[in-house]
């Protein structure tokens, strides 16, 4: 069951997606990109000279003692494959697309990280769909969010971030998703339903362009 479901007397949107980076994507979690990190951030040389190493490029946080069923965590890898979302999207030009957002969820207790694979490393690859949260608890659906991530970059949500879905802009993305879970739903994950949808713009990748109608 959601923990709400938004019925709006008018549309939001859309709202723009931008690029991905560290800076803009930090007060709702981290971003692993080696193209801003290696420019940004302590690094130090690693296996003989072979490597470089950033320690520490974004959180990994499980919060689970504040969990009202006290049930453990444990730290899991899960995989996700991604398709393409044909039913929410909308060509509205040669590239100009929308994607349907009428979903998003939390992770009350742990950050949960998404690592693309397979994906070339300049490659328009996922959309990242983020709301702050209300006093309530429930998201701020005026302050959604959106960003491009590329085939090289991962993304982290903080505990109890709300956003949506994973949006693969690829016909088919693998994920490996690092996340805390006890096992008990209604902790590991919580979602709302928005109606109607919440359109968020964004330059298709010319690999999709005329497969992106309803």
């Amino acid at each position: 069951m959601p923990l709400a479901t938004f019925e709006l007397s008018s549309s939001l949107g859309p709202v723009k997606a931008t690029p991905l980076t560290p800076d803009a994507f930090a007060q709702f979690g981290g971003v692993i990109s080696s193209a801003h990190q290696l420019q940004t951030m302590k690094s130090s040389a690693a296996n003989y000279g072979t490597a470089t190493k950033i320690s520490k490029v974004s959180p990994i946080i499980n919060n689970y003692q504040n969990a009202p069923s006290l049930k453990p965590a444990t730290a899991n890898f899960n995989l996700f494959r991604t398709t393409y979302p044909v039913h929410l999207m909308q060509q509205r030009g040669a590239h100009d697309c929308l994607y349907l957002s009428g979903v998003l969820e939390r992770h009350p207790f742990s950050t949960q990280t998404f690592l693309p694979m397979g994906v070339p490393a300049d490659a328009v690859a996922y959309l990242i769909i983020v709301a702050e949260n209300l006093s309530d608890g429930l998201p701020d659906l005026k302050s959604l969010k959106a960003f491009v991530g590329k085939g090289n970059q991962a993304v982290t949500y903080n505990p109890g971030t709300w956003h949506a879905p994973m949006v693969a802009l690829k016909e088919v993305i693998d994920f490996a998703v690092l996340i805390h879970e006890n096992g008990v739903a209604d902790e590991d994950c919580q979602e709302v339903y928005i109606n109607p949808k919440v359109p968020i713009s964004f330059i298709s990748p010319s690999s999709l362009t005329g497969t992106a109608m309803l």
